[in-house]
């Protein structure tokens, strides 16, 4: 059994903002956020065409990183 303490300090965590719960995206996230594929994904990251973050051998997005794909798509520029 949850003890009340325990209950109203797990109701406080879950009420966190989710940005500050997730700063990184993985690879599947990030791939299925802009409706691409994982290869995709990884491809351009190898080549360096897309914004990116490595955490060790860890590839990983922030919401900024999305969205310079995005704008980078919109104008063309995209290699």
């Amino acid at each position: 059994m949850v003890s009340t303490a325990n209950h109203n300090q797990i109701a406080v965590l879950s009420s966190q903002p989710a940005a500050i719960g997730r700063l990184f995206l993985t690879v599947e996230e990030a791939a299925q956020r802009l409706g691409v594929t994982a290869g995709w994904i990884y491809e351009r990251t190898r080549r360096k065409a897309i914004p990116h973050r490595k955490l060790g051998k860890f590839v990983r997005f922030t919401e900024e990183d999305l969205r310079a794909i995005v704008e980078a798509a919109a104008k063309g520029t995209m290699q």
